[in-house]
């Protein structure tokens, strides 16, 4: 009896750590999934943020600012990194 016990226990302890592994049981039917922001959406955010912290005089808004900036450099380093190269020829000039 005990061994069916534990064996039991054991067994959903297998099955919810599957279950958690690959994401099971997280799905709600009627949850809706909205869409991430673009890269332009998030952009313009962290624009504006800047706009509003540039005035103020406090540590964080400072930090915000340079962690703002990161971001900035980072998409577009992102952006770039995913474009591809051209192999453009030009026509000879006459």
């Amino acid at each position: 009896m005990d061994e069916d016990i534990y064996e039991a226990v054991m067994d959903a302890k297998t099955l919810r750590e599957q279950s958690a592994a690959s994401g099971a049981g997280d799905d709600d039917p009627d949850e809706v999934v909205e869409p991430a922001p673009t890269r332009s959406e998030a952009i313009r955010a962290a624009l504006l943020l800047q706009r509003y912290t540039k005035d103020l005089n406090d540590p964080f808004a400072c930090k915000l600012e340079a962690m703002l900036d990161l971001f900035g450099q980072q998409t577009c380093r992102t952006e770039l990194q995913g474009m591809k190269n051209t192999n453009f020829v030009f026509p000879p000039y006459r």
